[in-house]
């Protein structure tokens, strides 16, 4: 299989855009404010579609329909739970946020618990773990597209992304991101309706492309407390699925490179109308995804063209055969599944359509991480923490400079990722959520969240919920079984060690009542008054 000309039509139209965004922006972000947060300036519904491109990353677009592709129907739950989820944010997060108005996602936790040095330091750890886990699995999904496009191996794909990426984010910030991120949240809307339906199109009908998928795997459609078998063993009971749809379920009101957005928009009626117009894209695409998962088994195994070129059995060794053929790890070749699923239908209109929606997500997130990484390194590291004199003189300089070294670092990483893209996101969702979500949420929610308790929270649940996940992945052969297992004899699922997070909101919860909270007028300016309209 060669590179299709109409295929490598829409990406190269796709690239000029990026392009012209990066270049027609360089002049609107020379300022350091514009260069972080784009003026406070945007409106809901470009920022409503950035908002879901961002959030919405290659964990998304490639590893729920790959999962659904392992795991079968039950694992409709985590994409449900992640459009669910957003809602929740304009509640929880949004507005208060918007309202306060700061430049930095660590901004918030200085002003709340009144230190500003230490708890600076000590936010921007577990940010900066999960932004090197988040630009990495993006950078993933964008090579594993341009292998779509361009028949190329792995690792080249993976330079020219990182290269195309850098390109606008280094010369418009977060100015660049944000308008490319609300034509990319369009352009992934677009391809997984589009890749949908012509799915639905090619077997005749939704009940006809179920009873497809039933007879190619019958145990697809069994939920998880069913006595007759389960399509996979994560799935044996319900927590699996309980706790998944947990882990992504409040990400969006705290994950660094989400509520960052808010500090962009025009106001706080702009902020919370921003998540409407999140979840009706993001919705959109999640319904596309959920009927490509569902049919990939079956639609690779009886079109694609290369079954029969690699002597595979099923569509498990296709991705074998392409694993080879392309130079991935496995876990690439995994995520490879829906992609490979719209190979089959052998349309290069539709291929064309998918590639420039898996590349704006892919590059979307990339980018929606750079800004807040280069973002921690450049202005609160060494312009707040280490006092350099040449970063605060120079701040777009600096920020340019992390985006370059954090992009090649990770892109490093990514020639032999550890794990699919999704136990990636998924990892750094505990991570980030257990660590910095209660003093986060509780600091705008409850005037007892104490200093004590947002530093216990970092020290105690990042080594746990990185040793954990490591451990279970490593020792017990994935990371979605309860780390414990093995000592105890258990059987447990549950997804990337997520049960830290409820522990680390009671545990926050505990040692704010047993310690001293903050002084009445810091508690008055940085929580009572920001959840009052």
């Amino acid at each position: 299989m060669g590179a299709n000309p109409i295929v490598v039509t829409f990406a190269v139209l796709y690239f000029v855009i990026m392009f012209g965004i990066g270049w027609w922006t360089r002049k609107a972000a020379l300022s350091a404010t514009d260069y972080m947060v784009a003026g406070r300036n945007v409106g809901p519904v470009v920022n409503g579609a950035a908002l879901a491109s961002t959030y919405l990353s290659p964990a998304s677009f490639l590893g729920l329909p790959a999962f659904i592709f392992i795991i079968g129907y039950p694992f409709w739950w985590a994409l449900i739970s992640i459009i669910l989820g957003m809602p929740i944010a304009a509640l929880l997060t949004a507005a208060p946020l918007r309202k306060y108005a700061p430049v930095s996602f660590t901004d918030y936790y200085c002003d709340r618990y009144d230190d500003q040095v230490g708890m600076r330091i000590l936010i921007s750890i577990p940010v900066i773990v999960s932004g090197l886990l988040y630009v990495t699995l993006s950078t993933i999904g964008t090579a594993l597209f341009m292998m779509a496009i361009l028949k190329i191996p792995y690792v080249w794909s993976l330079i020219i992304a990182s290269a195309v990426v850098l390109f606008y984010v280094y010369l418009g910030g977060m100015v660049a991101t944000t308008w490319s991120n609300a034509f990319q949240g369009l352009m992934m809307a677009i391809a997984a309706v589009t890749a949908a339906l012509a799915i639905i199109a090619h077997f005749g009908g939704l009940s006809e492309l179920g009873h497809a998928i039933y007879q190619n795997n019958p145990k697809f459609w069994l939920p998880p407390h069913s006595r007759l078998g389960f399509s996979h063993p994560l799935v044996a009971g319900w927590t699996g699925m309980v706790s998944v749809f947990f882990v992504w379920h409040y990400g969006f009101a705290t994950m660094p490179y989400t509520v960052v957005r808010f500090f962009t928009a025009m106001d706080l009626n702009a902020a919370r109308r921003a998540i409407f117009w999140s979840v009706v894209f993001g919705g959109a695409m999640y319904w596309g995804l959920i009927i490509i998962g569902s049919a990939a088994k079956v639609v690779i195994e009886t079109l694609h063209p290369l079954m029969q070129t690699f002597g595979a059995k099923n569509a498990v060794e296709l991705l074998g055969g392409l694993q080879k053929m392309y130079g991935t790890t496995a876990a690439a070749a995994t995520d490879y599944s829906m992609i490979a699923c719209v190979e089959a239908l052998k349309s290069p209109w539709l291929m064309g359509i998918l590639v420039a929606g898996g590349l704006s997500i892919a590059m979307s997130t990339t980018a929606g991480w750079l800004v807040v990484m280069n973002v921690i390194l450049g202005r609160d590291w060494m312009g707040k923490i280490l006092k350099n004199k040449w970063a605060q003189e120079n701040p777009v300089a600096v920020l340019r400079m992390w985006s370059i070294i954090v992009l090649v670092i990770c892109t490093l990483f990514a020639v032999k990722p550890p794990a699919m893209v999704l136990d990636l996101s998924g990892w750094a969702f505990v991570v980030i959520i257990a660590t910095i979500g209660p003093p986060l949420v509780l600091g705008i929610w409850w005037d007892r969240a104490t200093r004590a308790a947002t530093y216990a929270s970092v020290i105690i649940f990042l080594p746990l919920t990185l040793f954990s996940w490591l451990y279970a992945r490593q020792v017990l052969g994935s990371p979605h079984w309860f780390f414990l297992n093995k000592a105890f004899g258990w059987k447990i699922a549950t997804f990337h060690q997520d049960y830290w997070i409820f522990v680390s909101f009671i545990v926050f919860i505990l040692i704010s009542l047993l310690t001293r909270p903050a002084r009445p007028e810091i508690v008055q300016k940085y929580s009572i008054d920001l959840r009052q309209d």
